[in-house]
């Protein structure tokens, strides 16, 4: 029996609807899910990537990898089964917004199809600029006053160690003053300065972005460390911070054998990352139980090999302020993750890093607040050296200088050392936080006396510096002025 035309209109158009709906399912899964192809033709994920000879040999890897099923965030946490998260330290711990909740699947797959768009699409090719780049040298980004004040002890910490390393110095626009250029470029025979607000930079960096949480916020631009790196002239880029003091010469690290091995080193901070803070499945990579986030007051790479995968650091930080603001805390783990994504192994010293500071007199050989760790002391990357080769202050300059001289008289601010008892084995959880210290030990403290941020090893008893740097460090720091703070005068090194 025939079916009438009204009835045959309706099922026409019912089935029009179904099929538009699942070409527009397939659509949208397209745009959040990279295309497949038949397996016999996927190319295959290289476990040695690290060992690629030139960043151009990746290009195969990468697409593989941008070819693998997503990770789910469920699949990500499991990677990581604490039996107690409470006594792990996370990212400031768990009264901070920091990728707390799990995100949906759905963001993940986006997020993730961004990461591949741009390295699909947004690629400085390394091939046209590889002859800009020769030779190894520090790179440090600085230019106020302050952290110009800071180069000159770095440089001063050099001479002593009689190193002849390269340098150059990364700022922003008109912030070095003309005194500041004139006295640095005299202390060292070969430094450069390199404006990265300049035209002439391979990768263009900005001065601040908008905050993602507080859209009425600008925060600063932490993208100016993968800018330095990427536009240095340096094809073997150490970067440095200007408050990381150098205790071995950096000439060592380039002929480490980790070094040789990875073509790149990045040193360990001392929180965890949460097994639910979404870069993990964004980067499709299951939580690691053996890795501390990454600590950038000093980073390796031969950007001969790992340029490309410099440029997904960089986009991390400079185009999605989330990624730092929000998942991330600052631009130092963004190195870290761009491996992660890239899949590629990276080089890591066998010791975990050591706290140092002060300690109250009459308080040695307790294990109470009265120690104060100021400086991570890291390590050379071998496990048969594991000397100490940077002194690195970060917390240094909360401390009140009324505070700093008081020190001075009692030993100085380098006097001792906290060390996890387990210190290569990197699931080892210390008990370690960053909290305020009120100095109330120093019981004829001048009235208005600030109180100052220190790290803190509980449960590990504080113990003289001289014992892991011979002669210690007091004295070194006396000679390469780290006490400028105090308005001391210094003579120039001839």
């Amino acid at each position: 029996m025939a079916i009438p035309y009204s009835n045959r209109y309706t099922k026409l158009a019912a089935a029009s609807i179904v099929a538009f709906f699942l070409y527009y399912l397939a659509i949208s899964n397209s745009l959040l899910e990279t295309p497949r192809v038949p397996f016999q033709n996927l190319p295959a994920i290289r476990d040695d990537a690290h060992r690629l000879p030139t960043a151009d040999d990746f290009l195969t890897h990468f697409e593989a990898v941008m070819r693998a099923p997503g990770m789910t965030i469920a699949q990500a946490k499991a990677g990581c089964n604490w039996p107690d998260e409470g006594k792990v330290n996370f990212q400031f711990g768990p009264d901070y917004d920091w990728a707390v909740e799990d995100r949906s699947d759905w963001e993940l797959r986006k997020r993730r199809n961004q990461w591949h768009r741009f390295m699909r699409n947004g690629l400085i090719p390394y091939a046209p600029h590889a002859e800009q780049f020769q030779g190894k040298g520090v790179v440090i980004v600085a230019g106020d006053s302050e952290s110009m004040k800071r180069v000159r002890v770095v440089l001063r910490a050099l001479k002593k160690l009689e190193s002849k390393v390269p340098v150059e110095l990364h700022y922003w626009g008109d912030e070095v003053a003309q005194t500041d250029y004139d006295e640095v470029m005299e202390m060292w025979d070969d430094i450069r300065f390199n404006d990265l607000s300049a035209p002439h930079n391979l990768f263009k960096a900005t001065s601040f972005i908008p905050s993602p949480k507080f859209p009425n916020l600008t925060l600063p631009n932490y993208s100016f460390k993968t800018a330095a790196m990427i536009n240095s002239r340096f094809a073997e880029p150490l970067l440095l911070d200007s408050d990381n003091i150098p205790v071995i010469a950096p000439e060592e690290l380039w002929n480490s054998e980790t070094y040789k091995e990875y073509g790149s080193v990045f040193w360990p901070d001392i929180a965890r990352t949460r097994p639910q803070n979404p870069v993990w499945p964004i980067t499709n990579t299951a939580c690691r139980m053996d890795e501390w986030e990454q600590e950038s007051g000093q980073l390796l790479v031969d950007k001969t090999r790992f340029f490309y995968h410099l440029q997904l650091a960089a986009w991390f930080n400079n185009e999605q302020g989330s990624y730092y603001a929000g998942f991330l805390l600052g631009d130092k783990d963004t190195f870290r993750f761009a491996w992660h994504a890239l899949k590629t192994q990276y080089g890591r010293p066998s010791r975990w890093l050591t706290s140092v500071g002060t300690l109250a007199p009459e308080a040695f050989d307790k294990k109470d607040n009265q120690y104060c760790g100021h400086s991570f002391a890291q390590h050379h990357p071998d496990h048969s050296d594991g000397r100490v080769a940077f002194m690195h202050g970060g917390l240094l300059k909360t401390m009140d200088p009324k505070v700093m001289t008081w020190q001075r008289t009692r030993g100085g601010v380098y006097q001792v050392y906290k060390r996890a008892p387990r210190d290569e084995d990197k699931e080892y959880n210390m008990d370690v936080t960053i909290t305020g210290d009120a100095i109330d030990y120093w019981k004829d403290k001048p009235e208005g006396t600030k109180a100052q941020w220190c790290t803190r090893f509980r449960d590990v008893t504080a113990k003289p510096l001289e014992e892991i740097i011979p002669g210690g460090f007091e004295q070194t720091f006396e000679d390469v002025g780290g006490y400028w703070m105090l308005n001391m005068t210094h003579q120039r090194p001839h």
